[in-house]
């Protein structure tokens, strides 16, 4: 049991493949930074993940993947992991779509809690995704109990929103400038 249990743990802690980059953020990330949890002191480091955040990614890569098979055996058409890329200035925002259908593009998330609505910490990553297809994006929830697989939550994209983010990155980048450019 230890070795399944230490697997697991190493495997969600595991130093990343790819290294951070200043100029380059993840649509996923943004509200982190907005809120200040994400901060130019610790944008290289790699944070742990925690047992509830492992079980969640567990969870829901698994849900994720066998939402795939079922999709790909019912002859859908659609796409996984497409990256996703908006340039703005001299630095970019990306991410990988989790379903990507002809009109839509659905963002799956597995919560240890059920949620009635989209949380704001989910909203720039769906803005994000919608402004760099101009797709409509639903939040797909999967659900651990009750009578439902997976609920469908519409967003609804905003200019306001939006302008929070570009103004979010910009102020971030530039504080990841000056920073680097301090240290150098």
């Amino acid at each position: 049991m230890n070795t399944i249990k230490g697997a697991i743990n190493h495997y969600y802690n595991k130093p990343r493949d790819k290294k951070r980059e200043i100029g380059h953020y993840h649509a996923s990330e943004i509200w982190y930074i907005y809120k200040g949890y994400t901060t130019p002191g610790n944008f290289f480091k790699q944070k742990e993940a925690d047992k509830q955040g492992q079980a969640n990614m567990f969870r829901g890569s698994a849900m994720e993947d066998m939402l795939c098979k079922i999709l790909e055996e019912e002859k859908a058409p659609f796409a996984t992991q497409k990256r996703l890329e908006i340039k703005i200035d001299d630095f970019i925002i990306s991410g990988k779509t989790d379903f990507e259908f002809e009109d839509s593009i659905v963002e799956t998330k597995c919560p240890d809690k059920p949620i009635y609505e989209i949380p704001d910490k989910w909203k720039f990553q769906m803005e994000c995704y919608h402004r760099a297809t101009g797709k409509q994006v639903y939040l797909g929830v999967f659900y651990k109990d009750g009578d439902e697989i997976i609920r469908f939550f519409k967003y609804e994209p905003s200019d306001e929103t939006w302008e929070l983010i570009q103004n979010t990155i910009k102020n971030f980048h530039l504080k990841m400038l000056i920073k680097w450019i301090y240290i150098n």
